[in-house]
C-alpha cells in the first residue's frame, strides 16, 4: 500500500472512540451520553461555554479521571481497563506546565530523555515547525502565554 492510500485509510479510522460517557460529581451531571469518534490524522477542536464539561471530558480521555458510565478507546485500548494512560497521547490542558528556569529547548530535550524517543535534531525542527527559535536563550518563564502554548504543542 502506498502512503497517499496509507494515509487516507488512517483518516478513517478512529483513534478515540468515546461511547455513551457520562460523568457525574455527586448529584451534578457534567457530561450526558457522549458519544464521539476521533479520526488519526485529523484536527478537532471541542467548543462550549464555561462549564460545560470540555476539560472534564478531555481529562476523561487521558485517564485523569474515570468516566461515571460509558467506554473511552484510544488506539484500541480502553480507558481505566487496558491502559490508565494512552502513550501516544499529548495534551495540554489548561496551561502548559514547564520547568520555567530552563529555555524551551532544555525542556523539551528533558521529556525526550524519558522515553528517548527523539534527538536533538528533531526537537530543533519541531521548535521552529511552532514558530520557536532553538536558540534562544529566554527561560521559559519569560515567554508570552502564546509561546509558552506553542512550547507545549511542540
Amino acid at each position: 500500500m502506498n502512503s497517499v492510500n496509507h494515509n487516507k485509510l488512517l483518516k478513517s479510522i478512529p483513534c478515540v472512540q468515546i461511547s455513551h460517557v457520562t460523568k457525574r460529581f455527586g448529584e451534578d451531571l457534567v457530561l450526558k451520553e457522549v458519544n464521539l469518534d476521533l479520526n488519526y490524522g485529523q484536527v478537532y477542536g471541542i467548543v462550549g461555554n464555561n462549564g460545560s464539561g470540555k476539560t472534564v471530558l478531555m481529562k476523561c480521555i487521558c485517564g485523569f479521571l474515570p468516566a461515571t458510565t460509558g467506554t473511552i478507546h484510544v488506539s484500541g485500548k480502553q480507558i481505566g481497563k487496558d491502559t490508565d494512560f494512552p502513550e501516544s497521547l499529548g495534551v495540554i490542558i489548561e496551561t502548559p506546565g514547564f520547568l520555567t528556569q530552563y529555555t524551551g529547548m532544555k525542556n523539551l530535550e528533558i521529556l525526550a530523555n524519558m522515553q528517548r524517543l527523539i534527538s536533538k535534531a528533531d526537537i530543533r525542527l519541531i521548535l521552529r515547525k511552532v514558530g520557536l527559535d532553538p536558540d534562544m536563550k529566554k527561560p521559559v518563564g519569560k515567554y508570552s502565554l502564546g509561546m509558552r502554548q506553542r512550547l507545549g504543542i511542540a
